[in-house]
């Protein structure tokens, strides 16, 4: 029982090891937008939602990337502004919300107008299913379940 214990925590620090980073984070200029994806470690998987407060569909990209952030993470979440990027009006009238997904400073996956495949009020599962199914999220990391016997707090595997 003791060095199944000792081996299922390696293993759990084994999959928690690298960078965590737990939150979305607001890139202000093209700068900025570069050095997410050029200053992060090559393994890590780096997420961007390019948007505009006023076009439909973004905030519901914003509050699901909030939640998603909390569930992956090893993932990092960015967003940035179409208009901090000098991105043209075409693109902010016709592309927005927007999620870039990037794998050792590579694009993997493009998304635009995501309001197309969830409408305008989608929720985090929903954009959480569609990275599944396009294979762009990594698996969860494992949740250690806890139950209280007899007044002490017990680990169950």
């Amino acid at each position: 029982q003791h060095y199944r214990m000792q081996r299922i925590e390696e293993m759990r620090r084994q999959l928690c090891r690298g960078k965590r980073f737990e939150q979305v984070y607001e890139l202000n200029s093209g700068e900025e937008f570069l050095e997410a994806l050029d200053k992060e470690d090559k393994s890590a998987l780096v997420m961007i939602h390019i948007y505009e407060p006023d076009v439909p569909g973004c905030e519901a990209m914003s509050g699901s990337l909030m939640c998603l952030a909390q569930e992956y993470p090893l993932v990092k979440f960015c967003s940035v502004r179409s208009s901090a990027i000098s991105t043209s009006a075409l693109f902010r009238d016709s592309a927005l919300p927007a999620l870039l997904v990037y794998k050792a400073g590579d694009l993997i996956g493009n998304f635009v107008r995501l309001t197309d495949q969830l409408g305008e009020d989608f929720f985090a599962v929903d954009l959480e299913a569609l990275l599944r199914e396009y294979g762009l999220l990594p698996e969860k990391p494992p949740v250690v379940p806890k139950m209280v016997r007899n007044g002490a707090i017990i680990q169950s595997t």
